[in-house]
């Protein structure tokens, strides 16, 4: 795989919440489907105990879901992260295909989900878990929508009662950092309740033009609105990677593989 590059954006978590007494990181990974920056993610480790972050943030299609699904390297990367950092987990739509798939396509994801809960990954599939961090609560989501809504030329659009259904109800007091692999429905993830969400899913565009940006989406939709980057909606915001590998489409030109680092202050 050729380097990816490291993108950071600062997060102020705003009023209405209690702030962090000290600044931290949180690193997220999205799309890395299965892909190895050197022996055994060597590279990647590396710069992500270079950062240190306070945990690590997964917003899905670590593997890929082929006829021979691909996923000892994202298991073995896994492994080593959890050795020292919290890594909270959610579903993409390559793990979700998995799960509704085969039966030996079932028993392989559930294989792959065993595996890395054994590693202390915590796995949210449409769950959540609290924490606090330098004393600010926070809650984790992991929202796993059906496959309809990641339909090619037209997909379902979720509203925030849909989430609602599938997550509950956010505790307002907690900071809600919303793990939606599809950055697509971020009105409807800003409506539910989050207060930041990460996505990743739309691979940065796969072609980046100068000024217009990403060229296509995964689901063959032209300069998609959320294709990478820090976007806000009154105060919530979105936060979508250009991942870290490809799959059906290896191709990136002017989009390199990107680890996206969060400083929260």
């Amino acid at each position: 795989m050729p380097d990816f590059k490291v993108t950071k954006y600062r997060i102020r978590v705003g009023e209405g919440h209690r702030e962090p007494d000290a600044p931290f990181s949180a690193v997220l990974l999205a799309d890395l489907h299965n892909a190895s920056y050197g022996n055994n993610n060597e590279r990647l480790l590396a710069e992500i105990r270079n950062i240190n972050p306070a945990l690590v943030l997964v917003a899905g299609d670590m593997i890929t879901s082929a006829k021979e699904p691909q996923m000892d390297a994202a298991i073995a990367l896994m492994n080593e992260l959890t050795r020292k950092y919290p890594v909270y987990y959610a579903n993409g739509n390559h793990e979700s295909r998995l799960k509704e798939k085969s039966e030996e396509q079932q028993e392989t994801y559930e294989k792959y989900a065993s595996a890395i809960r054994s590693y202390g990954v915590h796995l949210l599939e449409n769950t959540c878990e609290t924490l606090e961090i330098h004393h600010m609560p926070i809650c984790v989501w992991g929202l796993e929508l059906p496959l309809e809504y990641y339909g090619h030329f037209h997909s379902a659009q979720p509203t925030a009662q849909i989430i609602d259904e599938l997550l509950g109800k956010p505790d307002t007091a907690d900071y809600q950092i919303l793990l939606a692999h599809n950055p697509c429905h971020f009105e409807a993830y800003t409506a539910w309740g989050a207060d930041l969400t990460l996505s990743g899913h739309l691979h940065g565009g796969i072609i980046r033009l100068p000024l217009l940006g990403g060229l296509v989406s995964p689901q063959c939709r032209l300069f998609p609105k959320y294709d990478r980057g820090l976007f806000s909606e009154g105060d919530a915001k979105l936060v979508v990677s250009a991942g870290l590998g490809s799959h059906s489409i290896p191709l990136r030109i002017n989009n390199p593989p990107e680890l996206v680092v969060l400083d929260f202050v």
